[in-house]
């Protein structure tokens, strides 16, 4: 990092992060809106083959009832199932259970029947809010419940547009989606902020609380949505806690120094795993094909998604730098000799922060310091250790580890123990909870 921007960058974030900033921030819309006298819009965008944006219109209704905003639909082409679509059915599977929503089918809908879908929903965008809600809910419920001749009849009952109008149409909302650098469906756009499908949900009902578009008078809640504080769980029976504590679980968590949700998320797995007496073993691991690597800098629409995130976790981020190869390879050796001295988690933490909330780069050797001394390294001992090879091996081992699991995005869980689960990405916890559950009322049944 230059020196001018490694001066900057606190001063700069610090100064985004300021009570008054935030406030500045979240009301600039509002007060144009207000100007111009027009209702404030959230962009929702869906794509039929996606099935968290099955979920996502499920509620919807409820959301809209909340808050005094526009929904802008914009329907997305039909897309091939990917190498881990399989994995993206479960996930939503888990999510429908959890938040008690309908999902039962593990086979998306075909190209033929969502393109009857896209000529119906386009065709009625007209449509009040509320009557287009209910129609898109009953294509959505079509298409994944395979009720092909109950579309049919839908798309009688209601104007279709003509194929062609159609593709035109969905090609052209692609382009859009692509140009905002969008890579998932199911995601809600306010203003140049965006957040993806239910699990982000209540972060946009936050930031709309903010501005003071809050109709109902009481805080937007989800279905049991509260427990993602890190501080509260689904188990808290003492008899159920001994018997998870008896069963010897263990939890891989494969993070990346470069992405802060790896962070936000490694605090919350602490904890869980001290619940739990789940033994935690992390895993730092290294994409050398990830494209962030290539980026400089969070955008600054990015850098307040992911400080709201934070927040929701009593934590701060303060960076907008990504990490370079260098202070990569600092994190790695750092990590390493940290692991020989069984301060793996506690430095783990200490590196994260000094990266994420203390701003610094850690390609910068005077950067390292006080993470060395807790270690017990100068700086010539340091250099050695990241000639050392024997770190290379143990990234090498665990990135691996990682790809076999077959997972689409970090951070990423395996729990290991009477049950197995692997699950990946950002507001998953409560996944690995529901699995002790599981395990719980099993050997209860056979007893």
């Amino acid at each position: 990092m230059p020196f001018g921007q490694r001066l900057l960058n606190p001063i700069l974030t610090r100064t985004l992060r300021h009570p008054v900033m935030q406030e500045l921030f979240h009301h600039r819309h509002e007060w144009w809106r207000q100007l111009r006298g027009k209702p404030q819009q959230v962009v929702v965008w869906l794509r039929f083959t996606d099935p968290y944006s099955y979920l996502l219109i499920q509620t919807l209704p409820n959301f809209i009832s909340h808050f005094d905003v526009k929904l802008i639909f914009k329907l997305l082409p039909y897309q091939e199932p990917n190498q881990f679509f399989s994995y993206y059915l479960r996930d939503a599977w888990h999510l429908a259970q959890f938040h008690q929503l309908q999902f039962h089918h593990f086979h998306a809908p075909s190209e033929e029947q969502c393109l009857i879908a896209s000529q119906l929903l386009l065709a009625n965008r007209h449509l009040p809010t509320d009557e287009f809600l209910i129609l898109a809910k009953q294509v959505f419920l079509c298409l994944w419940e395979h009720q092909h001749q109950k579309l049919a009849m839908l798309s009688l009952r209601f104007q279709n547009l003509s194929v062609s109008t159609t593709h035109k149409k969905l090609q052209q909302a692609q382009l859009l989606f692509d140009s905002l650098n969008f890579n998932k469906s199911a995601m809600l756009q306010f203003h140049r902020s965006f957040y993806w499908g239910i699990d982000e949900l209540p972060l946009l009902a936050k930031r709309l609380e903010l501005v003071n578009l809050d109709q109902a008078g009481h805080p937007f809640s989800l279905h049991q949505d509260q427990h993602q504080s890190n501080q509260d769980y689904l188990i808290n029976d003492w008899q159920q806690l001994a018997q998870i504590r008896s069963q010897k679980y263990e939890l891989d968590f494969y993070f990346n120094f470069q992405d802060p949700l790896s962070y936000i998320y490694l605090i919350a797995t602490q904890h869980l795993s001290q619940h739990y007496q789940i033994k935690l073993n992390l895993r730092p691991i290294y994409l050398d094909d990830d494209s962030r690597q290539h980026d400089l800098h969070f955008s600054f629409y990015e850098l307040i998604h992911l400080q709201e995130l934070a927040q929701s976790y009593n934590l701060q981020i303060n960076s907008n730098y990504i990490l370079s190869a260098q202070g990569l390879r600092h994190c790695f050796a750092l990590f390493y000799a940290a692991l020989l001295q069984d301060q793996a988690s506690a430095m783990t933490e200490k590196i994260l922060a000094a990266i994420w909330t203390d701003n610094k780069d850690l390609s910068y050797l005077p950067h390292l310091q006080s993470l060395l001394a807790d270690l017990s390294y100068n700086n010539k001992q340091f250099k050695e250790l990241l000639k050392q090879q024997a770190w290379h091996g143990m990234i090498e081992h665990n990135t691996n580890q990682w790809l076999q699991l077959d997972l689409p995005e970090l951070p990423s869980f395996y729990l290991q123990g009477e049950k197995r689960i692997s699950v990946c990405g950002a507001h998953r916890l409560w996944t690995l909870e529901m699995t002790l559950i599981e395990q719980l009322n099993e050997q209860n049944t056979l007893k």
